[in-house]
């Protein structure tokens, strides 16, 4: 049985300098898996955008799930894994983590002292629709990992994020995206909208924003994303907004659900 992808692995943070997270996009022809895997010292997720998958988890295989759009798994340091493509159409497969270590494949399962497990469903509502944050059940894996749901014609805050830096990749929709333009350093300077920088994105397109960049996104039609970050995720500074949200975290947005 063939162990090669139909493609190399896209990395998806390319536009970064010195990206501080794991970002690809492997794509597999219907039936192919990946080799086994296993990162000693660092956390992988992994989220399906298109087709199925098959996961095998060692030792032995022992761990069998499926996996549809927008599900997935973590692979916790040590766990030896491998996916494959299901059906008769490709897979189209995310992955995140950090990047501490090398990773080891082989073609049989090596030695497995780590686990795997499904992603969290924890789910915080937003004025424009809502996200969920994937990697909740974790503990200090070292990023973040979110799928964030607009609804058409609404718009994120105008934001920046004192350290945080993110990148996102549009799963399905299209989006208007604002980013580019440093933030300014007045905490109560007006920021003009309608001078920041514009691009549209579509599916399997996205975009890196830096620390102290200002970003927006604007939903031309229902729109969902895949967001990793490093973990400040209540680093958050509005400059402008809708709803008249403050800065970082909005309480009444956790309800702490799991979808």
């Amino acid at each position: 049985m063939t162990t090669t992808r139909s493609v190399h692995p896209t990395d998806l943070a390319r536009d970064l300098v010195a990206a501080p997270y794991l970002f690809v996009e492997h794509e597999l022809r219907p039936g192919a898996p990946v080799p086994y895997r296993r990162s000693p010292d660092d956390h992988r997720t992994f989220i399906v955008i298109g087709g199925r998958v098959r996961l095998e988890c060692a030792p032995g295989g022992g761990t069998v799930r499926e996996y549809g759009y927008l599900r997935g798994w973590h692979a916790l340091p040590g766990a030896a894994y491998r996916f494959t493509a299901l059906g008769d159409e490709p897979a189209v497969v995310v992955e995140a983590g950090t990047v501490t270590g090398p990773d080891e494949e082989s073609p049989e399962p090596p030695a497995s002292t780590g686990a795997c497990v499904d992603v969290d469903g924890y789910r915080v509502d937003k004025p424009w629709g809502h996200e969920i944050w994937y990697t909740q059940n974790l503990t200090a894996p070292g990023y973040a990992l979110k799928q964030i749901h607009m609804t058409t014609g609404h718009q994120s805050s105008l934001q920046s994020h004192r350290r945080k830096v993110e990148t996102n990749y549009v799963v399905e929709g299209e989006a208007t995206v604002l980013n580019g333009v440093p933030a300014p350093d007045d905490p109560g300077a007006v920021v003009d909208v309608r001078s920041l920088p514009r691009t549209v994105h579509a599916r399997r397109s996205g975009w890196s924003s830096a620390a102290d960049i200002l970003h927006r996104v604007i939903a031309l039609t229902d729109y969902t994303s895949v967001e990793v970050s490093t973990p400040e995720l209540d680093d958050v500074i509005r400059w402008a907004d809708d709803t008249h949200r403050g800065n970082g975290r909005i309480g009444t947005e956790h309800a702490g659900a799991r979808a």
